[in-house]
C-alpha cells in the first residue's frame, strides 16, 4: 500500500513538471517573492505558492480546459497577475545598437581625420601662419643639418 501511495506521489510530481503545465504558468507571476512566473524554482521547485497553483493547473487541464481559459481563471480569483509575452521585436535590439555604434564611431573617425588633414579649418590658424610654429620648424631644420 506504502509503494503505491509512493509511486502515485511520483507520478503527480512529474506532471505537475510537464510541458503542458509549465506552458500555461509561464503567463502567471508567482506571488512568493521571487519576481518569477509560476514555474519558480524557489526551494528546489517546492515553493509553497507555486506547487499547490501548478497541481491546480494540472487538474484544469485534464479537466478539459484551454490554457487561456486557465489563466483567465487564475486572474479573475486575484491571487495571480498576468505576465505579459516578450516582445516578439526584441531581436532587433542588438542589431540597431550595433549600427548605432558603428554611425558613431564613424563620425568620430571622420571627424578626427578631417581635422587632421585640414588643420586650418579646426578652429585656429593654419600651422604655417604661426610664427611659434616657424621658429620650431626652423630649429628642427637647424639640428637635422648637423646629423649629417
Amino acid at each position: 500500500m506504502l509503494a503505491l501511495a509512493v509511486a502515485a506521489i511520483a507520478q503527480t510530481s512529474s506532471q505537475l513538471e510537464s510541458d503542458d503545465v509549465k506552458r500555461v504558468g509561464i503567463h502567471l507571476k508567482c506571488t512568493c517573492g521571487c519576481s518569477d512566473n509560476l514555474n519558480c524554482n524557489m526551494s528546489s521547485g517546492q515553493c509553497h505558492i507555486c506547487k499547490p497553483a501548478r497541481a491546480k493547473i494540472f487538474k484544469m487541464q485534464q479537466a478539459g480546459m484551454s490554457d487561456d481559459s486557465i489563466v483567465d481563471s487564475f486572474v479573475k480569483s486575484g491571487e495571480f497577475t498576468l505576465l505579459s509575452d516578450p516582445n516578439s521585436y526584441f531581436w532587433v535590439v542588438p542589431y540597431f545598437s550595433l549600427v548605432l555604434g558603428g554611425v558613431v564611431v564613424w563620425f568620430v573617425l571622420k571627424r578626427l581625420r578631417g581635422n587632421k588633414l585640414h588643420p586650418a579649418t579646426a578652429g585656429g590658424p593654419g600651422l604655417d601662419d604661426d610664427p611659434d610654429f616657424a621658429r620650431y620648424r626652423e630649429a628642427i631644420e637647424r639640428d637635422t643639418e648637423k646629423l649629417d
